[in-house]
């Protein structure tokens, strides 16, 4: 069985203007700085999330990083209405199934927003399986991953992965895919991606499976 392992966010759903907004409203609110580009969020936003914060320049003193990420995730949540999915996506998933692919979704959000963003999308019947996390921190999804693979049966040579950032070549690498592709319209810039491998393209159309 032929496994086309996607990741969610910038890479199926466009939501990085809806991300740098969120953003700028919450570190004006706290009087951080005035705003990012999108640019320097793409130069610059990175796994695990709570050391692009420090970035950014939260102390984490008056506020925890979990209190931080739920006033993120439900600004998230009022938006998302406002993103669409990934220019190329709807001739992808064709192409995938097309040429025999199971697909499934490994994410760092949290499983049930995941599930009901994908319904919101009209994509849920596309997907052989939806994993997210147990919680909304968007720490690692490796371990995740890995225990998807070993309850599933499914052998890393079978498997190819399409992500936008570096975290999603980490968790290619470390469930031993070598057949991955980074998409550079997501969340981090083509020259973050290019500076960590190869197999970087500008589209989702691009992505050669």
């Amino acid at each position: 069985m032929k496994i086309l392992i996607w990741d969610f966010n910038g890479t199926i759903v466009d939501d990085l203007d809806l991300c740098v907004e969120i953003e700028n409203i919450m570190l004006r609110e706290r009087g951080i700085r005035e705003e990012i580009t999108r640019q320097e969020y793409m130069d610059h936003f990175h796994f695990p999330v709570v050391d692009y914060y420090y970035w950014l320049g939260y102390t984490f003193e008056n506020e925890t990083y979990e209190q931080v990420s739920i006033q993120f995730n439900q600004m998230y949540e009022e938006g998302f209405d406002q993103c669409r999915l990934m220019d190329g996506y709807h001739e992808k998933i064709h192409e995938a199934k097309q040429k025999g692919y199971q697909n499934v979704i490994l994410s760092a959000s949290k499983q049930d927003d995941l599930r009901k963003q994908c319904a919101i999308l009209g994509i849920a019947d596309d997907f052989l399986e939806i994993l997210g996390m147990d919680n909304n921190l968007a720490h690692s999804k490796i371990e995740m991953a890995k225990h998807w693979m070993i309850r599933s049966g499914v052998s890393p040579d079978d498997c190819t992965y399409i992500g936008d950032t570096t975290h999603d070549l980490e968790t290619a690498r470390a469930l031993g895919v070598t057949n991955y592709t980074l998409i550079a319209t997501g969340h981090q810039s083509y020259e973050v991606l290019r500076a960590e491998t190869d197999k970087v393209v500008h589209t989702l159309s691009e992505v050669v499976l």
